[in-house]
């Protein structure tokens, strides 16, 4: 009888270890399946960017880094956007080299107006918030005081949010960016780690 009892312990041990074994390499498929699904998906869809430059203090920093993609995306005001900067208006803007970084401010029909004695963005004719920049509005480039510009058909009008320090839209070197050289919208800073978040 205890020869009996001995037996179906033993069997029952050998069984609960073949269970936890077998629950051990599901759970591991699991979260294989799941990095290579993401693995996948961000080839695909995202890539990491790295910041270069000083023209979006203080929103970004130099050399942060960021989960950028576009898929599905069409841009929205404010979005922060990354440009292939070997394919913008002017020749020379090619010297950039790496990808630059800016922010949406004026769509396809909108009227931009600068006014860089206040330091005042428009669109619309409404002055624009300001709170995500360092300093007003003051370096023209070659862009006009206080007139209304209309942003073309399938273009943007891009900022950087360190107005003074940034060539962007309002440089003959970049101007109205044409929507097919967006690389794609920033969504998340990954790095440095404690400045980890949702952009």
């Amino acid at each position: 009888m205890e020869e009996k009892n001995l037996t179906e312990n033993e069997n029952n041990g050998t069984a609960d270890s073949k269970k936890f074994f077998a629950d051990m390499f599901d759970w591991m498929c699991s979260i294989f399946s799941a990095i290579l699904c993401f693995i996948i998906i961000f080839a695909l869809f995202a890539r990491v960017i790295t910041v270069d430059g000083e023209s979006m203090v203080p929103t970004l920093q130099d050399q942060q880094r960021l989960i950028v993609s576009d898929m599905f995306y069409t841009p929205q005001y404010d979005d922060i956007v990354i440009l292939y900067a070997d394919k913008l208006a002017n020749e020379s803007s090619g010297g950039y080299g790496k990808p630059i970084v800016k922010r949406v401010i004026g769509l396809p029909g909108d009227k931009i107006r600068i006014d860089f004695v206040k330091g005042v963005v428009y669109r619309n004719g409404e002055q624009l918030p300001d709170d995500y920049t360092n300093t007003p509005t003051n370096l023209p480039e070659n862009f006009p005081n206080n007139q209304d510009v209309t942003v073309e058909d399938g273009k943007i009008f891009v900022l950087g949010d360190n107005r003074n320090g940034s060539k962007d839209s309002r440089s003959n070197q970049i101007g109205q960016v044409d929507m097919r050289y967006i690389m794609g919208k920033a969504y998340l800073r990954i790095w440095p780690l404690n400045a980890l978040g949702m952009l």
